[in-house]
């Protein structure tokens, strides 16, 4: 042990002497002490360096004053973020315009300061991030840009910037101009402008775009995309939709609550990933994509209550070869007891669910007649009890058995008597399932953090879980299965 400890590096020549010397203290002191030594400091450079690219830039370069060991790895950093606001770790992107300024006089001057810094640091390896959060005001912006160009003379590869207020600031567009900088491959802006001119040459080289709740009209929005015609990944949130998005090396698109202007064209045939929220479009809106694998999709409606079986049936033709598709329901209503689609490549399919506390869920199995070879069922429903004025759902048709599904996941589970209802059904109608798993905390997946979900939409209704045992004891009331049951 002793041995392991020196060869690590630890540049401590008090914690050295004491390891080398005889010692007759008891064991029990011994351990003690050890857990007390700096292993952190030990770990290599590189593993460090990883670390701070995680902090915020002050902290990371806080940590010089820390000892010898780590008084120069901050000039290794290779990720740079710096925010004007103080904003809670699990901040939400869409939300921030919401959000009130920390009301700290002093913290506009440290960022200023923070920023006139950076653009004088004198760098021997290339920059690959900078994250800037900022208010957008006067003596902001001017700082701000020249970090940007600051950042564009070291080869900067990656730009996140969001401005909190509502103000038009524009990005610098210009550092930009054609061939000045073929490093940058991920630009994501929020709450601010940029409008390039009709000649405009640059963004040549990105392979990720995001424009979140952007000052933008759809002019600019179509000179920005007609520049990115490398894009790999696409985000659009809240901002107005172009009517041809036309990217032949596309392979992620988010379309979230796009204001289109009559009838648009998606014709992307290397997608791999779409998301979409916003009122369903017809099938001839999207273009051949036959390497298209996981579909999530919202339909905003008129009457946002009404889903019949109709809507499924647009989905099915437009998607007819998804293999992972993720649905959100507000309130569904379906009045039609049929096989609503058919889909012949689905294998995964998730579904997030508003409705009523009231309301039951068998009406869920109708996705299981529209997907005869699907093995995999993942499920979240969130209640909320100010919808019980609404009708709910009519469902009624049960007989039915899915030989394929195999594996069933239930996530913000609570034991109700709905959810129960739901997991017998399926115990009961899928002779070969193996697996039904029920987990207390809701579906997270990647991205979840600012897609499809709306700021304004009320949070849902928390219930008291119910005991594991209370569940298996309804579970398998005068029903056979030899599924694996899985608390979590």
């Amino acid at each position: 042990m002793e041995k392991s400890v020196a060869e690590s590096g630890a540049d401590s020549n008090v914690f050295m002497d004491k390891m080398v010397q005889p010692s007759h203290e008891p064991s029990s002191c011994k351990k003690r002490r050890l857990c007390n030594c700096d292993w952190v400091s030990g770990l290599p450079d590189e593993i460090l360096v990883s670390i701070l690219d995680k902090m915020d830039s002050k902290t990371a370069v806080s940590t010089s004053i820390l000892s010898r060991r780590w008084r120069h790895l901050w000039r290794f950093l290779q990720s740079f973020y710096f925010s004007e606001p103080i904003l809670p770790d699990n901040y939400c992107r869409v939300r921030i315009e919401q959000m009130v300024r920390c009301s700290n006089e002093n913290r506009n001057q440290h960022f200023v300061e923070s920023m006139r810094w950076f653009s004088r640091l004198k760098r021997e390896t290339p920059l690959r991030r900078l994250n800037l959060m900022f208010s957008g005001s006067t003596e902001c912006t001017e700082v701000v840009n020249s970090a940007i160009a600051s950042a564009v003379d070291h080869g900067i590869e990656e730009v996140d910037m969001a401005v909190i207020e509502n103000t038009m600031y524009e990005f610098p567009w210009w550092l930009f101009s054609s061939g000045s900088n073929p490093s940058l491959t991920t630009l994501c802006l929020s709450f601010c402008k940029l409008s390039v001119p009709l000649k405009f040459g640059g963004f040549s080289s990105l392979t990720k775009l995001a424009l979140i709740r952007m000052r933008m009209s759809l002019k600019e929005t179509h000179l920005v995309l007609r520049c990115c015609r490398n894009l790999v990944t696409l985000h659009l949130i809240d901002v107005l939709a172009v009517r041809i998005i036309q990217l032949p090396k596309l392979k992620e698109l988010i379309l979230l609550w796009s204001l289109r202007l009559g009838e648009y064209r998606i014709d992307t045939p290397a997608l791999q990933r779409l998301e979409y929220c916003g009122e369903m479009l017809p099938a001839s809106t999207f273009q051949s994509m036959p390497s298209l694998e996981h579909v999530s999709l919202q339909c905003m409606f008129d009457d946002y209550h009404e889903c019949h079986a109709e809507r499924l049936e647009n989905i099915s033709t437009c998607f007819p070869y998804v293999r992972s598709l993720l649905l959100r329901y507000e309130i569904p209503k379906v009045v039609k007891p049929r096989t609503p689609a058919v889909f012949l490549s689905l294998k995964v399919l998730t579904l997030k669910i508003t409705t009523k506390p009231s309301d039951n869920l068998l009406w869920m199995a109708m996705f299981l007649n529209a997907a005869p070879y699907m093995e995999t069922l993942r499920t979240t429903i969130r209640y909320l009890s100010h919808l019980d004025s609404h009708n709910g759902v009519v469902w009624d048709d049960v007989d039915f058995q899915h030989d394929s599904l195999k594996n069933v996941e239930m996530y913000n589970f609570m034991g109700r008597d709905n959810e129960i209802g739901l997991a017998r059904l399926l115990l009961d109608r899928a002779p070969n399932l193996r697996c039904i798993s029920f987990n207390q905390a809701p579906l997270k997946e990647e991205g979840d953090d600012h897609q499809l979900v709306p700021p304004t939409w009320p949070g849902a209704e928390t219930f008291v879980p119910r005991d594991g045992q209370f569940v298996l004891s309804k579970l398998f009331e005068n029903v056979s299965s030899s599924s694996r049951v899985v608390f979590i």
